[in-house]
């Protein structure tokens, strides 16, 4: 039934559901949920089905009385294949009432039928009462308006029309064509298209529009036609244009057209011959029809047959046109022959092409019904003409090739025959073997039989027999299926056993059709030894090896050990196994894990970056012994998704670690006692040490407080010994040693700035040499870059140690240098080369290989002269191992000392950008410079820096050469733009050289002193001296960038001012103090009572907590807690008020304040409950920017809730 027939009778059981029989329930069930129903009132109508329902009652409760419904249909419509718009007039009539209505129906198709998705009712004019009809003219206008416009409501799409005519004149347009086209009016429309419709398509679309419409409209007076339309923005979107013939209220011829936007269809469409076009070969639809009619094909079919899509649409699209005659006349009868089987069909047939050539091709097909019954063919074709001549000349060397084949292949222990299936009979055999099974004349039955009777296994015999049965090969060959093959233990003539692997292949004879068969048998007895031996060596190393295959889930047991079998198949599937083997040989912790580590997801997972991954587990054997195996997963074909599983017993091999963990970890028991007490005696070492030295550097910050009170003074002055610096410096070598001995020193990976942590060194280093009147100089490789990546402390801490003692050991008027460089540059990291050079003492030779042990000096008079502990040098050469470098030592005695540091740094993210980008940050390449220095190296590497920001440079080594160098240029009309003056040289100094150049040059050329040397004291010297800048040693690229910059006024002066010192005010504020030594709780209370502190003090921790627990809350802002105390501890006390009921005992500061400097004490005051942790001796600004912290800081939530640290 088409679908025209099944809309009707659905429209009509409609009507007798609602108007006959008055079942509200019954009329619903043929309406859509989103149902739009328009009736003749005004204010008569309903959206969606609940709407709907609510009408259909109030009106069978009005009049309840049943209609005699009579129903035509005028107009039908097609939308779409899922949309259908029909039209009826209709009569209702009871006792009491009767109207004649028109009736606008849409269809659409869902899973369950053709349901009702919008229906309008009008009542036409003819009906309407007498004098309702005035002005005639006014009336019929609204009326058409009125039914156009239900109209356009009612279909899906747009509407529009246009009068018949050239360019289509503009009839109408709808508000949802509009909506489609992004237009707000008509009238924009209408002005936008030049008030021609035609204007509105695609310019290559618009003749072919009109013919097909023309030519459509003249046989029917409709028409169906797709094409490009324009948007508003200029775009296009296809459209489905479905138009008829009308005539406007004018009288005009018009046509009009409902226009469905297609886009996304043709989109696909266009993406499906794309793919069709990709496809090797020719793919097309047609029918299953006389002329096997084409609906759509790729390019290929036509790239076959010669002719373009249109030459071939003019011939009808007839595959019958191209097949060619002979192969026509049988078609028919091949494919209904085929079809009995399948709905694939698989031929070989002739087309004849434009040109004449015809072409054989091989044609697979798949047979395809429609709802509405209609069939067609879905086919790819394949060029076979260049097989097909092939086989043509098979033919001809059949007999010779096969001939040949066969004596090659009897070499070596082979046979090798040719069997007539169809006949039954031996063609050809030849045989090198004493296993002969055929002789020429045989059936091909008695060669089979033959073949069976050689295998040792009986039933492997009968298998054979079985799988080659000739009429079951005849039926196979049909089946498509040609291969058979077969390894197998077999005996020769002289019962002599012997692996063969036999094999069968099946084809068509080229001119008989017969089935041939062809076999050889080889002699595989020495690969399948091979193999055995290969299956019995991983037998011995593996229980089991499996193979899984991720995509299917399915697992296969390459190879096993005996008692595997008994509880998993050699195949199945996957999953099932492994819950098998988890449940029987596994406890519960065991299977959880052997589940979780051997699911698909994860093995993925660990698999994505590392070739294989394993794991140890422990199972349970038959006999109840527990065996430790391990499992390991590698991949055979990750795209394949297979996977190869492992399994070893390792139980010996277990067992012996275990042992050996035990006694690793007895002796690591008394290595931890042995170095739990050596901790011990350093931290107690270290808290008795450390104690009076918190009141000696307390009590000097004191004494510089009470300036003018001579007695409190005097008091504080007593207190200090003269040897305390000196003795935390011993302390402090004690234990960085014993951190090292017992690799308790960690190095921190930060950002180094490259500049600030040299001037650091040199900060401390020139006012050292300044003091002994050394000379001090550093030089530093323009190419360092700006940061690095290590730990700037502990490396600032070796440099620092070293330069101190060439400082210590070089003579009044020496000279000390150092420089940084560097050496080699990798990928992500680099080594700096360090070298400090002195003209000191020097060391005897026979010193050096000792230098770097600890406690190591050269000799008494060394250490009575120099003081000092032996332990620098030691730690230093610690750390730079640590950092993965090397320090090396070259001295001569009473000439000096060179130490060479090389350590390796990472380089930062942002420094490998900008080294490749390459780029200069700043490019001066049109400056000439003159650097002054009286050491050359200084020079040298200053011209190499100016080279790297573009400066063109020269140098000279003294201020009389630089003051004739200027004179000489100027004489020349030249300048420098940039003279760069050290400030000590010998003779003329720097500021005497600025002043004469300056009484020469004039005011035009920037001169700019250079000076290792706090400069305050001679700025105002140097100024009048007409000096326009002052600059630090040594010379890094972003400080001369920085000055050039500046002299030439193209960045404005970063003024640096130094931050002011904050004034601390406590006033008002309550801390209590825990500390059980007199004089440091002497020191801390008057340091705090200094700030405004009121202080509370306890000799213990049991103190601290009872007079904590009797205070109401916020009485104390912070606790300051010594950790060793007598009675009770710190860290004790601190967990015992955390826990106290006291409303703020969560959180408020409580601060460590000891000796005990480790990074294991810190941490352990951290989990106390502590925040925080200062080492004494104390830093009164540290204390007070602490404190300041924990008070005033705690809306912004710098507090750490103790809370959390006790968790």
């Amino acid at each position: 039934m088409d679908n025209g027939n099944i809309i009707r009778e659905t429209i009509q059981e409609f009507c007798h559901r609602w108007f006959e029989l008055r079942d509200p329930e019954g009329a619903a069930r043929f309406l859509t949920e989103d149902i739009d129903f328009v009736g003749t009132g005004n204010n008569e109508f309903a959206r969606g089905i609940d709407e709907m329902r609510e009408y259909l009652h109030q009106d069978i409760r009005e009049i309840p009385e049943p209609f005699v419904c009579e129903w035509s249909a005028i107009y039908e419509q097609a939308v779409t294949e899922n949309v259908y718009n029909l039209s009826v007039n209709m009569s209702l009539k009871n006792s009491t009432y009767g109207w004649f209505l028109r009736g606008f129906f849409t269809m659409v198709r869902e899973e369950s039928g053709w349901r009702i998705k919008s229906l309008h009712f009008a009542e036409p004019g003819s009906s309407q009462r007498e004098g309702e009809h005035y002005p005639l003219t006014l009336v019929v206008e609204s009326i058409a308006r009125q039914r156009q416009e239900l109209l356009n409501e009612s279909v899906p799409g747009g509407m529009m029309g246009g009068y018949i005519g050239e360019g289509f004149p503009f009839y109408f347009i709808n508000k949802q064509m509009l909506n489609y086209l992004g237009y707000e009016s008509e009238e924009e429309f209408v002005e936008d298209i030049g008030g021609l419709v035609s204007n509105c398509m695609h310019p290559g679309d618009r003749r072919r529009v009109d013919e097909e419409v023309e030519s459509q409209i003249r046989e029917n007076d409709r028409y169906v036609v797709e094409y490009r339309m324009k948007k508003k923005d200029g775009s296009y979107i296809w459209v489905h244009d479905l138009g008829r013939v009308v005539t406007a209220e004018d009288g005009r011829l018009a046509i009009s057209s409902v226009c469905l936007d297609i886009t996304v269809q043709k989109h696909a469409q266009q993406e499906v011959m794309n793919l069709y076009n990709n496809i090797p070969g020719a793919v097309f639809r047609c029918c299953f029809d006389p002329d096997y009619s084409v609906i759509d094909a790729n390019d290929g079919l036509f790239e076959y047959i010669g002719y373009t899509r249109e030459e071939f649409a003019a011939m009808g699209n007839r595959m019958s046109a191209v097949i060619h005659p002979e192969d026509l006349a049988v078609m028919a009868d091949k494919l209904s022959s085929q079809l009995l089987h399948g709905n694939t069909i698989h031929n070989e047939n002739r087309l004849v092409c434009k040109d004449g050539s015809v072409k054989w091709v091989s044609v697979k097909a798949q047979l395809f019904s429609e709802l509405q019954g209609e069939r067609h063919f879905y086919c790819v074709c394949l060029d076979i003409t260049e097989e097909k001549q092939l086989q043509k000349h098979v033919r001809e060397l059949y007999e010779k090739e096969l001939s040949y084949f066969a004596e090659i292949s009897s070499v070596g222990g082979c046979l090798q025959g040719r069997l007539n299936v169809s006949k039954n009979r031996v063609e050809n055999y030849l045989s090198s073997t004493a296993v002969p099974i055929a002789g020429i004349g045989e059936t091909y039955d008695e060669i089979i039989e033959n073949l069976a009777a050689s295998a040792v296994d009986a039933e492997y015999g009968r298998n054979i027999l079985c799988a080659l049965n000739r009429k079951k090969v005849l039926a196979d060959y049909a089946a498509g299926k040609v291969n058979y093959s077969f390894e197998f233990l077999r005996r020769n003539e002289a019962g002599e056993l012997f692996w063969g692997s036999t094999g069968f292949s099946s084809c068509l004879h080229p001119e008989t059709g017969d089935v041939i068969a062809f076999f050889y048998t080889k002699d595989i007895t020495e690969a399948k030894l091979q193999e055995q031996l290969l299956g019995t060596i991983a037998s011995l190393d593996y229980d089991a090896i499996v193979e899984v295959d991720m995509v299917k889930g399915s697992r296969r047991i390459i190879n096993f050990k005996h008692g595997l079998t008994n509880t998993v198949s050699e195949k199945g599937e996957y999953l099932e196994a492994l819950r098998n083997v988890a449940d029987r040989c596994m406890d519960e912790a065991a299977r959880e894990e052997y589940l979780a580590k051997m699911n698909f997801t994860y093995m993925k997972e660990q698999l994505e970056n590392q070739d294989s991954y394993s794991f140890v587990l422990e199972l349970k054997e038959d006999d109840g012994s527990v065996r430790v195996k391990r499992y390991q997963v590698f991949y055979i074909s990750k795209e394949l998704g297979r996977v190869c599983i492992t399994r070893t017993d390792v139980t010996d091999v277990a067992r012996r670690e275990q042992r050996q963990k035990e006694e690793l970890a007895s002796a690591l028991i008394a290595a931890e006692q042995a170095n739990a007490a050596k901790s011990d005696f350093l931290s107690r070492m270290s808290h008795e040490i450390r104690t009076p030295m918190n009141a000696i550097i307390g009590m000097t910050a004191i004494a510089a407080q009470a300036l003018g009170n001579d007695e409190q003074v005097a008091d504080c002055i007593s207190k200090i010994g003269i040897s305390s610096r000196f003795l935390l410096s011993l302390i402090n070598d004690i234990l960085d040693m014993s951190r090292i001995e017992s690799g308790k020193m960690l190095l921190k990976n930060d950002k180094i700035p490259t500049e600030e942590f040299l001037n650091g060194i040199n900060s401390i280093c020139y006012s050292q040499a300044a003091v002994k009147d050394v000379e001090y100089e550093c030089i530093v490789d323009p190419v360092l870059d700006d940061y690095y990546i290590g730990d700037a402390m502990k490396l600032q801490q070796v440099l620092i140690n070293i330069l101190g003692n060439a400082i210590k050991f070089t003579r009044e008027g020496g000279k000390v240098t150092f420089s940084a460089a560097v050496k080699r540059k990798m990928k992500n990291d680099a080594v700096i080369r360090f070298v400090i050079n002195d003209t000191g003492i020097g060391m005897d030779e026979d010193y050096l290989p000792h230098i770097f042990d600890p406690f190591s000096q050269e000799s008494t008079g060394t250490t009575s002269l120099y003081g000092g502990t032996g332990l620098g040098l030691a730690i230093s050469k610690s750390i730079v191992d640590l950092m993965d470098g090397k320090i090396t030592v070259r001295s001569i005695k009473g000439l000096g000392t060179e130490f060479t540091v090389d350590v390796k740094l990472g380089i930062t993210e942002d420094e490998k950008l900008r080294h490749r980008q390459k780029k200069h940050e700043c490019h001066f390449s049109s400056l000439k410079a003159l650097v002054v220095d009286d050491d050359v190296a200084v020079c040298e590497s200053a011209i190499v820096t100016l080279k790297e920001i573009g400066v063109t440079a020269e140098w000279v080594d003294s201020g009389q050469k630089a003051v004739e160098r200027v004179k000489t240029l100027l004489e020349n009309k030249k300048y420098y733009d940039m003279i760069l003056i050290d400030w000590k040289m010998p003779g003329m100094d720097g500021i005497e050289t600025a002043r004469r150049i300056r009484g020469i040059v004039g005011p035009d050329v920037t001169i700019i002193i250079i000076t290792a040397y706090d400069w305050s004291a001679i700025e105002q010297e140097a100024k009048m001296a007409g000096v326009n800048l002052l600059m630090s040693k040594p010379m890094f690229k972003s400080s001369l960038v920085s000055a050039f910059t500046k002299a030439l006024g193209e960045k404005e002066e970063q003024v640096c001012r130094e931050e002011e010192k904050t004034e601390y005010n406590f006033a008002g504020k309550r801390v209590l103090l825990a500390e059980d030594n007199a004089i440091n709780t002497e020191v801390a209370v008057m340091l705090l009572e200094n700030k405004g502190f009121f202080v509370e003090t306890a000799e213990n921790g049991l103190r601290a907590m009872e007079l904590y627990s009797k205070s109401p809350e916020g009485y104390y802002d912070a606790i300051l807690m010594d950790i060793r105390m007598p009675l009770m501890d710190g860290l004790t006390a601190a967990v015992s008020i955390r826990h106290l009921s006291n409303s703020d005992a969560a959180y408020i500061p409580i601060i460590a304040m000891t000796a005990n400097a480790f990074d294991e004490d810190i941490e352990k005051s951290k989990v106390a409950g502590m925040n925080a942790h200062l080492a004494k001796p104390i830093d009164p600004d540290r204390l007070y920017q602490t404190l300041y912290k924990f008070i005033f800081e705690k809306e912004e939530d710098v507090t750490v809730n103790a809370a959390e640290l006790l968790r």
